[in-house]
């Protein structure tokens, strides 16, 4: 039987979009393929890649039936979406399906750009200091929520959705590179509901736990 798809990604290290991606794929049972053969950024810029993928972005997956997406977002709902962990991974009902793609989105816009931008140390003061302060923001309102008496995960307490994954997937890096043990310290409740996650196995799988957490912060 074909994999249920093919993931075109940097083969070098482990890219932070494709965790939650490969962590819907195994709750749901789905093989996904990853092409050892992409050579990020040069396959991306051939003529074949970008009849699939026009914009030439990564991550990317395409079907056996020929069905092409990119952008990490959509190909995560994707996957989620296409197994027996639908619901768990998107919402029982309307009201929890708001609030996953609500915390899906305070991940993508809020927290993990604002850390790319911390971790280059390559934009003007001003953007570092506004992207620090929208960052630490973010994680404040996580933390806040998680705080909640009995507050196991993100949307349900009986267990974690792609909420979960999708925010665990947008600390990934500045957990290796700029949260390091007073930051972490400061955000314990996001610290327990880390490792707690990295207790299932197939997310641990997916994001290679245990990581080697960060030991000196550039963002002080």
């Amino acid at each position: 039987m074909p994999p249920f798809a093919t993931l075109y990604t940097t083969t070098k290290f482990l890219h932070a979009k494709v965790t939650k991606t490969l962590a819907a794929a195994a709750l749901n049972h789905l093989e996904i393929k990853v092409d050892t053969d992409f050579n990020y950024p040069v396959t991306n810029k051939t003529t074949e890649y970008l009849a699939k993928f026009p914009h030439g972005k990564i991550p990317a997956i395409e079907t056996p039936s020929g069905f092409c997406l990119s952008e990490a977002g959509a190909i995560a709902h994707y996957v989620a979406e296409s197994g027996p962990a639908r619901d768990q991974l998107l919402g029982r009902n309307p009201e929890e399906r708001a609030l996953v793609q609500m915390w899906i989105s305070l991940a993508d816009t809020d927290i993990f750009p604002n850390g790319i931008i911390i971790m280059q140390s390559k934009y003007p003061a001003e953007t570092e200091c506004m992207a620090k302060d929208s960052f630490l923001r973010a994680l404040e309102r996580v933390e806040q929520h998680l705080s909640q008496e009995g507050k196991v995960w993100i949307v349900r307490n009986d267990e974690f959705s792609l909420a979960d994954l999708s925010i665990a997937a947008s600390l990934y890096w500045p957990l290796e590179r700029i949260l390091d043990e007073e930051y972490r310290n400061e955000f314990p409740k996001i610290m327990d509901w880390w490792n707690r996650l990295m207790r299932v196995d197939e997310v641990a799988q997916a994001y290679q736990a245990p990581i080697q957490f960060c030991h000196v912060s550039s963002m002080r």
